[in-house]
């Protein structure tokens, strides 16, 4: 038998030894209501889910602990790598935008203002807001660390986008900085406004109460605020901060007899 014949049939018996990197299975059924729930929830408020799109949210989900399970040879899933990076650049193009268009600020002031982007920030708002991305991010022998938290966000903002297109995306992330970018505008930031202001004319205690209604996946919060015991002001907002910034402002007003 000639070399190159004995050299062919090796490789081809080897070939068919290999286990080879599987493909991303699809989610199942109780992956796909997790999936869904979380998009259904405020602030993303997407329920029209197409099946096939499923595993694009199941994927922006998946950390590479989990895609890649460490046996050999190695079974392999995609991770959210890819979607993190593209919902990267998705989201600070979205921050800069609304601050280009909305603020008439210098390019130093506006990259100060986009730090509310960074990792430890991403963690904070998704547990804050209870957006639920924490629970719903699949890996395996990891805590969900900040960083981990903070890319699987990016990565769903990324499919988001290539789902829904830009516009939607842009609407769920203002939804979610909302709050974070009023606090960066000394003019929109009542809370704070409204802190220095009661410090300043020694006003007494500044305290705010919250109050949650409606059903889980569709809060709805109330925020009363009051100084020296006296209540000013009241919001009610999808979110606890936005509810108490909306109140701030009414006290502020009240305050001032504006």
């Amino acid at each position: 038998m000639k070399l190159s014949t004995i050299w062919t049939r090796f490789r081809i018996g080897d070939l068919c030894r290999r286990r080879l990197p599987r493909r991303p299975e699809p989610a199942g059924l109780d992956r796909e209501a997790e999936v869904r729930a979380l998009l259904a929830h405020p602030p993303f408020g997407i329920t029209d889910v197409a099946k096939t799109a499923i595993p694009l949210y199941d994927r922006a989900l998946t950390h590479r602990s989990y895609a890649n399970h460490g046996e050999y040879p190695a079974e392999t899933f995609e991770d959210n790598e890819r979607l993190e990076f593209l919902g990267n650049y998705v989201l600070d193009f979205v921050i800069a935008d609304h601050l280009y268009g909305e603020y008439d600020l210098p390019p130093g002031e506006m990259n100060r203002r986009l730090q509310v982007t960074r990792n430890t920030k991403l963690a904070e708002i998704v547990r804050r807001q209870g957006l639920g991305i924490d629970g719903a991010v699949r890996r395996r022998g990891q805590p969900p660390t900040d960083s981990i938290v903070a890319d699987a966000f990016e990565a769903l903002i990324g499919a988001i986008y290539l789902d829904r297109g830009l516009g939607v995306a842009r609407d769920v992330v203002l939804a979610i900085f909302e709050e974070e970018i009023a606090e960066c505008d000394t003019h929109r930031n009542y809370r704070g406004r409204l802190q220095e202001y009661v410090a300043r004319e020694n006003l007494g205690e500044l305290e705010y109460a919250f109050l949650q209604t409606g059903p889980g996946n569709c809060p709805v919060w109330a925020a009363r605020v009051t100084v020296g015991g006296i209540p000013f002001g009241e919001g009610e907002a999808r979110t606890k901060q936005g509810a108490a910034m909306i109140a701030a402002k009414e006290a502020l007003a009240r305050l001032r007899g504006e």
